[in-house]
């Protein structure tokens, strides 16, 4: 073997393991760019035994191309003020369009880097140069610069391919460096993400506070409302048999003191003893009977009034607490001339919140004669359906035959303050009480089938038994 042959066997040796080495290190792999440029740049000065290396990396639009790192004799030199601009050496740029190595032995007179003898050779003592492209992504963006400035050096084939794979590595590194940059970025909008979620989860949770006191205040709102209602038709209804009572009594006294005076008198005699003892009678039936009624009116809104107003878990027979509701809604139904129809069961029990079932009934009824009857040109009817369908259920239907909704009325109906009848009274707040009552305090749920012109159906399913015993606020 020569000795050229030995020499050369020697340095491919050298490069391969400087390249090995390099390529193993975990800085290259770290996200580091600039301690990966100092290990590349610091093994191609060594694998080369060169005086210059340095990386340049293209300018955005490939303006031209600045220096990024630059070691020269083992120092590491300042770069802010090495740029080289395309349009003042065309040739040189023009060959790196090409995307291939440039290996000029003579630097000053090869066409490609003639261009830079008298601004940058010169001055720096600079005879050769190679640089080598450096791809990332699949496109070209700098080179690795070699520069002799001891003599004029001829680029041999391996160091050529060595720069090369140093190239490489630096596409590796840079890679490395931006998924570290794209972490970093992450973790600080995944930061920025927690902290407003964690901002708008409590604005959430204070606006959730606000609106259920809110709701709170609404439902009572709702409440004293239906039984203003109630408490004016109930007083009306009330005052008829309190009224018709009271002149049976005054006719009953008027007629004991005619008897009272033809006895003083000594002018009583059979027939009219009889004929006044039949009316005095009469008139205390009467009057019996009117009190009954109003003491069955007065009762049944008493009963009413206070389940709506503090909710109490119960056993109830379904059937008799309808019926007793409606003898409390009668009198305002009577305005509107609405018949009721109830089908229920009479042995359904439920163990329940009546008054949150009487206050759901009430809002219907009274939804029913404000919206759906008006000019109604047919009977008003409301009927009252109830049906078991499983053990732990049942069927509640609430249906009249009214005007009926409109499906984009239908879809809106529930949500708090909307009414077809804005300042008209409608406050567009009784369904939504509904709907809250029966999905929330009677666990239930409900549904709502209509079309214009042919009435409302109200669908509401309740459990027999609630799986809670805690009284309802």
């Amino acid at each position: 073997m020569s000795l050229s042959d030995s020499t050369k066997q020697s340095m491919e040796l050298t490069l391969e393991n400087i390249l090995l080495d390099v390529s193993m290190s975990p800085v290259l792999d770290a996200g580091e760019l600039e301690q990966a440029e100092q290990l590349l740049l610091a093994a191609c000065q060594q694998g080369l035994a060169v005086c210059r290396v340095g990386i340049w990396l293209y300018l955005p639009a490939g303006e031209g191309i600045a220096c990024r790192a630059l070691l020269d004799q083992g120092h590491w030199q300042p770069v802010e003020d090495l740029v080289l601009k395309r349009n003042d050496f065309p040739n040189y740029f023009n060959a790196l369009d090409q995307q291939r190595v440039i290996a000029a032995c003579d630097a000053r007179s090869d066409a490609a880097t003639s261009e830079f003898t008298e601004p940058y050779l010169l001055p720096r003592g600079i005879f050769s140069m190679l640089d080598v492209p450096i791809r990332h992504a699949g496109a070209m963006i700098g080179i690795i610069c070699c520069e002799e400035t001891k003599q004029p050096k001829q680029w041999l084939p391996d160091e050529t391919s060595f720069v090369a794979a140093l190239a490489d590595l630096y596409g590796r590194a840079l890679s490395a460096s931006q998924r570290l940059q794209y972490q970093k970025e992450l973790e600080a909008l995944n930061a920025e993400l927690e902290a407003k979620v964690q901002q708008r989860t409590q604005r959430l949770e204070a606006n959730l506070e606000q609106l259920k006191a809110t709701q709170a205040q609404l439902v009572e709102a709702e409440k004293m409302a239906s039984l203003g209602t109630l408490v004016a038709g109930v007083a009306h209804e009330v005052n008829t048999p309190i009224g018709v009572a009271l002149t049976a009594n005054s006719y009953s006294k008027e007629l004991t003191a005619r008897l009272v005076e033809k006895f003083k008198a000594n002018e009583l005699s059979r027939s009219i003893l009889e004929k006044n003892l039949l009316e005095i009678v009469e008139s205390q039936t009467i009057l019996e009977r009117n009190l009954l009624r109003a003491d069955e009116l007065i009762s049944n809104f008493k009963q009413t009034a206070v389940d709506q107003v503090h909710y109490e878990l119960q056993s109830i027979n379904l059937h008799d607490y309808i019926q007793m509701v409606l003898v409390t809604l009668k009198p305002y139904t009577k305005e509107y001339q609405v018949d009721f129809d109830v089908h229920c069961p009479a042995d359904v029990r439920l163990v329940t919140y009546p008054g949150a079932i009487a206050q759901v009934l009430t809002n219907l009824v009274i939804n029913a004669c404000v919206h759906a009857f008006s000019d109604l040109s047919i009977q008003p009817k409301i009927l009252i359906q109830v049906d078991p369908y499983c053990d732990d259920q049942v069927l509640l239907v609430v249906q009249d035959n009214g005007h009926g909704m409109s499906e984009p009325i239908k879809k809106r109906v529930f949500e708090p303050f909307f009414t077809t009848r804005r300042g008209q009274g409608g406050s567009g707040l009784g369904l939504a009480i509904v709907y809250n009552l029966v999905t929330s305090t009677l666990q239930g749920r409900i549904q709502l089938e209509s079309e214009s012109g042919k009435g409302a159906s109200f669908l509401i399913h309740l459990p027999t038994q609630l799986s809670c015993i805690k009284q309802a606020r």
